[in-house]
């Protein structure tokens, strides 16, 4: 997994890009025997790539283009949608299972609906691979793992909490300083000062910690996500009500 670290090999002569670390965040047949696939990359951010012939017996890219799977990748092309020219297998796997999986899917549903195109994030490569191993691990704590991924997503979109010593509270809209005022409605929320230094040292020891940040970046979720809900969500909520 070493390998992950390195930039990218570009072949600037026809904007091609040769080899980049990526894993599949989500997939869509794509006319008879092509898919679709939207790729997290190192040095790319998010990017959608046609893969042409992949679902024909003797494709390269048969059996790779799975989720959760890490991968090395090449494609050309300068219009939104490139062309997946190359995928191998880079060694290793995240074996997620059970509730795990949803959650899983979930945090690529983030990805999906919040994340721009061709926008590398600084470090938000490192926190999926992070998110992924905590996932995997059926002995680590999965909830603590989501809420750092989410505040991981939210500092890098540029919605993370500030470096301060007042306190702050998120409006229903964007976090403002708190000015004193009474706040109205539920999804006003107060984050005191010692919370905010919590929450940025990602110190989730206490279960308080870990249910305010709950609360806080649902709400933040939902807003920046737009109105229609996040599907990972509903299932997972109709799934453990049977």
């Amino acid at each position: 997994m070493n390998s992950v670290a390195q930039g990218p090999v570009k072949d600037k002569s026809n904007r091609r890009i040769i080899d980049d670390a990526a894993f599949v965040i989500q997939t869509w047949n794509w006319k008879e025997t092509s898919l679709l696939v939207e790729f997290l990359t190192l040095n790319h951010g998010k990017i959608v790539a046609v893969a042409r012939g992949a679902k024909r017996p003797g494709s390269q890219f048969r059996g790779l283009l799975c989720s959760f799977s890490p991968l090395r990748i090449g494609f050309f092309g300068q219009n939104e949608v490139k062309t997946l020219s190359r995928a191998q297998w880079m060694g290793g796997y995240f074996p997620i299972e059970g509730d795990a999986l949803f959650l899983g899917f979930y945090v690529n549903e983030l990805i999906v609906r919040l994340m721009p195109r061709e926008d590398p994030l600084e470090g938000l490569f490192g926190s999926y691979v992070q998110a992924l191993k905590n996932l995997s691990d059926a002995g680590a704590n999965h909830e603590v793992g989501l809420r750092t991924f989410e505040l991981d997503l939210m500092t890098q979109l540029g919605y993370g909490l500030p470096d301060t010593d007042e306190d702050w509270y998120w409006d229903g809209l964007e976090l403002k300083p708190y000015d004193g005022r009474r706040l109205l409605g539920t999804r006003q929320i107060l984050i005191e000062q010692e919370m905010i230094k919590k929450l940025r040292a990602r110190d989730f020891r206490s279960k308080e910690t870990l249910a305010f940040a709950k609360r806080l970046l649902r709400e933040m979720i939902s807003h920046y996500a737009g109105d229609r809900p996040l599907n990972t969500r509903l299932v997972l909520q109709e799934y453990k009500s049977l």
